[in-house]
């Protein structure tokens, strides 16, 4: 069933919540980008983790086959209730604009600036309450990203393209998966956010249809992988075929823009380590041919 918009959503929910007592208790951001005549891609995302007093702070940036990484933990002294004050460091920002529309987004380095907007285009779509086992609440929107980068030697390159954010809170415990898989579909018309997590005894899958009329819920998608041939076995390229609630089908092939624009995460724990491989694609159509950009995920769990 078609939803004009989330009722259940409040502009206060693009705040930040309380923190229960629980250690992992986390409450993040993220933000993706592509932009497929220049290039560009990447992704970011700060979390604020109250109770073991520290916030993470993550930009990639893919252009012209090479990688910028920044990644920083840094201590977290005063827990502060204003967003615009705990979602910034010396070299990544982002600033809200108006609450579960727009947001800017920047970085800089020694090497460049970064500074795009990004605008909702289509409804935010809620996940709803426990909806995975890595959060209590979940929301997502597709957007319209513009911005540019201005790099040390004078070059200017204007960023115009799609992408995708989402805000999550609550417990947050990798270990516990035995893999995930998650993605982000931008066509013209329309778009796609899914998570589909694979647990001991279940699978949970949660996602949907997004267009200009409103957001309809998925109720299946088959994933096949292929790897590259590097040492991690990093995914490579995904087809999907997605079936939405009204029964249509969607056949989707993600396949990675570069050969760098990908990232692997690694956490270990007791027993073991996760691996989260995520990266910036374009997406093709395989029904209609149509060509668009997004990001695929997966998660793995080695004990």
């Amino acid at each position: 069933m078609s939803d004009k918009d989330d009722l259940s959503l409040k502009d206060t929910d693009d705040l930040l919540h309380k923190p229960n007592d629980d250690l992992k208790w986390r409450e993040s951001y993220y933000f993706n980008w592509v932009d497929i005549e220049n290039k560009i891609s990447g992704f970011s995302t700060i979390g604020i983790l109250p109770n073991e007093k520290k916030r993470e702070f993550v930009f990639l940036l893919f252009h012209e086959d090479k990688m910028e990484v920044y990644y920083k933990e840094p201590f977290l002294e005063n827990y502060i209730d204003d967003v615009n004050i705990m979602l910034k460091d010396k070299a990544l920002s982002y600033k809200l604009i108006k609450p579960l529309d727009m947001w800017q987004i920047s970085f800089k380095s020694r090497k460049f600036t970064f500074d795009i907007t990004f605008k909702s285009r289509f409804p935010i779509h809620s996940f709803g309450k426990d909806s995975s086992a890595s959060w209590h609440q979940h929301f997502e929107s597709s957007g319209v990203v513009n911005g540019e980068i201005s790099f040390r030697n004078g070059k200017q390159v204007n960023i115009n393209g799609y992408g995708q954010r989402d805000k999550s809170w609550g417990t947050r415990d990798w270990h516990q998966f035995d893999q995930w898989f998650a993605g982000h579909f931008q066509f013209n018309n329309w778009s796609c956010g899914f998570r589909k997590d694979h647990l001991k005894d279940e699978v949970l899958l949660s996602g949907y249809i997004a267009e200009e009329a409103g957001n309809i819920p998925i109720s299946q998608i088959e994933i096949t992988t292929t790897n590259d041939n590097d040492q991690f076995n990093s995914p490579l390229t995904s087809i999907y075929r997605i079936t939405d609630e009204m029964g249509k089908i969607y056949n989707i092939k993600a396949e990675r823009i570069g050969k760098k624009s990908f990232i692997r995460f690694v956490r270990e724990f007791s027993g073991g380590y996760t691996e989260l491989f995520e990266q910036m694609a374009i997406m093709k159509n395989l029904d209609t041919g149509e060509i668009g950009s997004g990001m695929f995920e997966q998660l793995r769990t080695s004990k």
